[in-house]
């Protein structure tokens, strides 16, 4: 490039291939950055904020649609962390103790990939080529292209194999000309420096456990205590719950540490940690009226006056009233009580004495001479001040004495 455009003579182009090394990939191969790029990266989340945040957000709004930004990131992260943990894939390749190593090690996404390389294994042709101590020397190459060879050095004294394609110091995960010779060797496994920690299933707790006696952040220290503590009891629980004898031996440790952390006044949750932390405040009402007081109780006052010692109905000031004595609210609704309760008795018994006497007339309709004889002694009887001539009787009477008045003089 640099002959064909003539650029021999250009200082930025001289510079920068003087810094090859950090920026063509040739020279990268053998660097692991956890396949993140910086343009990716940042394409990658712009493309998922996109989604969710626009420009005439305020910023209440933009706030709120980041918060659920992170909640799905953490979503998805607790569900693809259940499905490592919690299901078992189906195992397709013919190396199956390989396959179900990497199964039960790796998160679900990676063991993806990891099968990959593994079913490429499958078809690669391997020999050995020099044994030099402790080290092996592997030629792999695909099958049908005899023309690309592949050199694999096999420490057997350190567990490690190193490919010249450099994809495992690259990618982080094992390519297929090391899962060859694994197959080569007869290695059921695959061995533990070919396992990088950030694509396993424990790379948290295993975090957690590098972090817990750091004393520079007292949250750090709990939430990793929390969590390493979650995660222990979780593969306890795996373990012990299939077995009844190991179950009820697990659980009296466990009631047994429990009670002796009590007895020696421990807390667990706040143990090392400062004294001096911020708790939840409060919680005050600050809405609404306040509750009334159901022991007070407002008195009625008169509409006229406004005193609370008399109504309307019964207030000396209105004029061409008769003064009455003052009730109490408590007394007017015993009077009234009773009032009530004499003249439900009094109708129930002049209706009694109405059918007794008819039936003394053999069961028929009450005679003249009955109706007068019951209208005289309503009239005889004197009623007392509270209790009212029955409106028949009132009437009839009326209506005798408008009689008597207009029948002429004999």
């Amino acid at each position: 490039m640099v002959t064909r455009y003539n650029l021999s003579s250009n200082s930025w182009v001289d510079q920068t291939y003087e810094l090859r090394n950090l920026w063509a990939l040739a020279y990268l191969r053998d660097q692991f950055f956890g396949r993140i790029r910086t343009t990716s990266q940042c394409e990658g989340i712009n493309s998922l904020i996109k989604a969710y945040v626009r420009k005439k957000d305020t910023l209440l709004e933009f706030i709120n649609n980041m918060e659920t930004v992170v909640s799905h990131y953490r979503n998805n992260e607790r569900v693809a962390e259940f499905n490592s943990k919690y299901t078992d894939p189906v195992l397709v390749t013919s190396l199956s103790t390989l396959e179900d190593f990497a199964a039960k090690t790796f998160t679900r996404n990676m063991f993806r990939e990891v099968r990959k390389e593994i079913e490429g294994a499958c078809a690669m042709n391997t020999e050995l080529v020099i044994q030099d101590g402790g080290k092996l020397y592997f030629k792999c190459n695909s099958f049908g292209v005899l023309e690309i060879d592949h050199v694999v050095e096999f420490d057997i004294v350190g567990g490690m194999l190193r490919c010249e394609c450099l994809w495992f110091e690259n990618r982080g995960i094992p390519y297929m000309h090391i899962f060859a010779c694994l197959k080569h060797q007869h290695v059921e496994v695959i061995l533990e420096r070919l396992v990088c920690k950030h694509w396993t299933k424990n790379v948290k707790s295993d975090f957690m456990k590098s972090n817990v006696d750091d004393p520079s952040d007292s949250d750090k220290v709990l939430k990793c205590r929390l969590g390493v503590l979650g995660a222990e009891c979780s593969r306890l629980m795996d373990v012990e719950s299939k077995n009844s004898s190991d179950f009820v031996e697990v659980m009296n440790d466990v009631v047994n540490t429990i009670t002796r952390l009590q007895k020696q006044g421990e807390n667990p949750r706040n143990g090392n940690l400062d004294d001096d932390y911020v708790v939840d405040p409060l919680v005050v009402k600050s809405k609404g009226a306040p509750k009334k007081n159901s022991k007070f109780k407002q008195r009625r006052r008169c509409s006229n006056c406004g005193v609370t010692a008399h109504y309307n109905k019964c207030c000396p000031n209105v004029l061409g009233r008769i003064p009455k004595e003052p009730v109490d609210d408590d007394t007017e609704k015993i009077s009234a009580a009773i009032l009530t309760s004499s003249l439900r008795h009094d109708s129930m018994k002049n209706q009694q004495k109405m059918e007794k006497d008819r039936n003394i007339g053999g069961g028929k309709t009450p005679t003249s001479a009955a109706k007068s004889t019951f209208t005289d002694q309503v009239k005889t009887s004197s009623p007392g001040p509270d209790i009212p001539v029955c409106a028949s009787t009132s009437n009839e009477e009326s209506g005798m004495s408008s009689r008597t008045t207009e029948s002429p003089v004999g």
